[in-house]
Protein backbone atom coordinates (compact mmCIF):
# COMPACT_ATOMS: atom_id res chain seq x y z
CA UNK A 1 0.00 0.00 0.00
CA UNK A 2 1.58 3.70 -1.02
CA UNK A 3 0.83 6.80 0.46
CA UNK A 4 -2.25 8.07 -0.73
CA UNK A 5 -3.65 4.69 -0.71
CA UNK A 6 -3.12 4.44 3.53
CA UNK A 7 -4.06 8.32 3.79
CA UNK A 8 -7.36 6.81 1.92
CA UNK A 9 -7.64 3.83 4.38
CA UNK A 10 -6.70 6.31 7.41
CA UNK A 11 -10.02 8.37 6.33
CA UNK A 12 -11.80 5.28 6.22
CA UNK A 13 -11.43 3.87 9.32
CA UNK A 14 -11.74 6.91 11.06
CA UNK A 15 -15.61 7.01 9.83
CA UNK A 16 -16.12 3.13 10.38
CA UNK A 17 -14.56 4.06 14.10
CA UNK A 18 -17.60 7.03 14.76
CA UNK A 19 -20.07 4.32 13.19
CA UNK A 20 -19.03 1.90 15.77
CA UNK A 21 -18.84 4.44 18.67
CA UNK A 22 -22.33 5.51 17.16
CA UNK A 23 -23.23 2.02 17.40
CA UNK A 24 -22.29 1.53 21.17
CA UNK A 25 -19.16 -0.71 20.60
CA UNK A 26 -15.97 1.87 21.94
CA UNK A 27 -13.58 -0.68 21.99
CA UNK A 28 -13.55 -1.66 17.87
CA UNK A 29 -14.13 2.26 17.51
CA UNK A 30 -10.73 2.54 19.53
CA UNK A 31 -9.08 0.02 17.29
CA UNK A 32 -10.38 1.44 14.17
CA UNK A 33 -9.02 4.59 15.02
CA UNK A 34 -5.06 2.88 16.06
CA UNK A 35 -5.43 1.54 12.59
CA UNK A 36 -6.18 4.66 11.59
CA UNK A 37 -3.54 6.62 13.21
CA UNK A 38 -0.61 4.02 12.51
CA UNK A 39 -1.73 4.52 8.46
CA UNK A 40 -1.65 8.22 8.87
CA UNK A 41 1.58 7.91 9.94
CA UNK A 42 2.68 5.62 7.02
CA UNK A 43 1.05 8.11 4.91
CA UNK A 44 3.09 11.11 6.20
CA UNK A 45 6.04 9.38 5.93
CA UNK A 46 5.82 8.53 2.62
CA UNK A 47 5.08 11.97 1.64
CA UNK A 48 7.79 13.26 3.60
CA UNK A 49 10.33 10.62 1.97
CA UNK A 50 9.48 11.52 -1.36
CA UNK A 51 10.10 15.62 -1.18
CA UNK A 52 13.27 15.00 0.75
CA UNK A 53 14.83 11.98 -1.42
CA UNK A 54 12.85 12.32 -4.75
CA UNK A 55 16.20 10.08 -6.25
CA UNK A 56 16.08 7.68 -3.44
CA UNK A 57 15.68 3.50 -4.97
CA UNK A 58 15.29 2.50 -1.20
CA UNK A 59 12.24 4.37 -0.60
CA UNK A 60 10.57 4.10 -3.98
CA UNK A 61 10.86 0.75 -3.09
CA UNK A 62 9.71 1.15 0.43
CA UNK A 63 6.91 3.23 -0.48
CA UNK A 64 5.50 1.73 -3.59
CA UNK A 65 6.49 -2.05 -2.99
CA UNK A 66 8.44 -2.34 -6.13
CA UNK A 67 11.54 -4.49 -7.24
CA UNK A 68 13.79 -2.59 -9.17
CA UNK A 69 16.74 -4.38 -11.07
CA UNK A 70 19.65 -3.20 -11.71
Amino acid sequence: MNGPENYSAAERLLLAADEYEAEGDPQTANARRSEATARAILALTASHATAQHPESVAWDQAINQQEHTS
